[in-house]
């Protein structure tokens, strides 16, 4: 409930402004106000909501509202300012609107967005540029095409590489986001090509999810009964009302979408080679007890040519846990998840090395166009997108305004084993905020997270493969 008198429940919030500017005049929103809901996701570009009302004084028509207007939200748990949202919105739309009881009395939300995904929509970008790094152009297509304020601007990372693109009429998101499949974290924060374009509290982030990986835990969350007697409003503060394991795993669709192995056939047409990179999750998790990985590179030659050399592209990522989110299992053919990346091909055109080939270098300078690294990107960010979402939890907890995507925390759920005090040895740890919904109700305030881990605290039980009874069992032999 709003409150200057400070928190007394932890379900309590301050809403410092709830105000609606109009071609009319600037209105404050606040007393007619029945639910707001503000949205973050690292896997879109903008935030997002909507402010639901009811009122039975015509203010649609008062106000003239349009779909040109915009709105500042602010909210605090506190009031105080160094921990609050404080933005700026665009409304795009009327929605829901009904009679409430009366024949005058009538509610409808208002949804907002972002400003710069409505300019994002009004304006394509036509434009070349040459040896540039990833991130400079997307600071170039934030300043000269969106012109985002500096107090819009989060953090933009700087990638490793120089590159050579054409931008053939697009949106400024949609350049944005077919960049980020090209951009490559500098090899001291991490590796291979994870970096995404998305808005969170601060503002707008070009970052890459292993460096959001190294941050230390936001808070410890724990999922445990609740003393009605408790005094200890911090623990309340950060005790999970409830939660729903949405993914927990999937080996079918981790092999199908390369989560374990993949293969990249790159075919450079002007060094007439070809390359074939697999990428290993055991070697990116740091490797199982008893089991090695099955290699990271092989290079294939093609017309009669020797192979293009190229650096080893797998190398140990940076998880949320200490250890990887399958075991030593070996299939009836011999093959543990990670030796198969036939299960997922991809084929792409290359220009690996075609400047350091000696035909090639016979012609004009860089004929071969600035490399773009295709042996490391293409692997790696197939597997690393989809270990992003491997295990899927989504969690309720009292309202808290510094929850924002990008942050890692701490989820400590206590085992279902009967008699048990003991945490869950697999589900417990650290995860990864890839989603929050802020939800301001006329009496409370909570916070719904989608979060994420690719890793397990607890290393699962090795499987004896050799033992006669499992040989025959995965054989299918009764």
């Amino acid at each position: 409930m709003a409150s200057s008198t400070g928190i007394k429940n932890p379900k309590d919030y301050v809403l410092s402004n709830l105000l609606l500017l109009t071609s009319v005049s600037t209105f404050d929103l606040t007393p007619m106000m029945i639910e707001i809901s503000y949205t973050e996701d690292i896997f879109d570009n903008a935030c997002y909501g909507y402010v639901m009302v009811a009122e039975a004084t015509g203010y649609i028509e008062t106000l003239a509202i349009s779909g040109n207007e915009f709105l500042r939200l602010t909210f605090s748990k506190t009031g105080e300012t160094t921990n609050q949202i404080d933005k700026v919105f665009r409304v795009y739309k009327v929605a829901n609107r009904k009679l409430e009881g009366t024949m005058y009395k009538e509610s409808y939300s208002l949804y907002f967005c972002s400003e710069e995904l409505m300019l994002s929509s009004q304006y394509k970008i036509s434009k070349s540029y040459k040896n540039y790094a990833v991130s400079d152009i997307v600071n170039d297509i934030l300043n000269t095409y969106l012109q985002i304020p500096s107090n819009k601007t989060g953090i933009i990372e700087t990638t490793y590489g120089k590159y050579d693109f054409v931008l053939p009429t697009i949106s400024p998101f949609d350049a944005i986001n077919w960049l980020t499949n090209y951009a490559r974290t500098n090899p001291t924060n991490g590796a291979g090509s994870d970096i995404l374009f998305f808005e969170d509290k601060f503002g707008y982030n070009f970052r890459s999810l292993q460096t959001l990986m190294r941050q230390p835990s936001y808070y410890t969350y724990y999922y445990k009964p609740k003393n009605i007697n408790s005094q200890d409003l911090n623990s309340d503060m950060y005790n999970v009302t409830t939660y729903e394991i949405l993914d927990s795993f999937d080996t079918l669709d981790g092999v199908a979408s390369g989560v374990f192995a993949n293969q990249l056939i790159s075919a450079n047409p002007l060094t007439r080679t070809r390359i074939a990179t697999n990428f290993d999750y055991n070697l990116y998790s740091g490797g199982l007890a008893g089991q090695s990985g099955s290699g990271s590179m092989l290079t294939n030659p093609t017309f009669g040519n020797p192979p293009v050399a190229v650096p080893q592209t797998t190398t140990q990522g940076k998880l949320l846990n200490g250890f990887p989110i399958i075991n030593n299992f070996t299939n009836r053919n011999g093959d543990a998840l990670t030796q198969t990346p036939q299960a997922l091909v991809k084929l792409i055109f290359s220009n690996t090395n075609s400047n350091q080939n000696s035909y090639i270098a016979q012609g004009p300078p860089n004929a071969g166009g600035n490399d773009v690294f295709a042996e490391t990107y293409v692997p790696y960010r197939t597997a690393q997108l989809s270990l992003a979402n491997y295990t899927r939890v989504r969690i309720s907890v009292p309202g808290d305004p510094g929850l924002t995507i990008g942050r890692v925390l701490t989820f400590n759920l206590l085992s279902r084993s009967p008699n048990s005090t003991e945490l869950d040895k697999y589900y417990s740890g650290n995860y990864f905020i890839t989603g929050v919904r802020h939800l301001i109700g006329l009496t409370e305030y909570k916070t719904i997270l989608e979060i994420t881990k690719e890793s397990s605290p607890t290393q699962y039980p090795s499987t004896d493969n050799s033992s006669s009874l499992f040989k025959n069992t995965v054989k299918g032999i009764i």
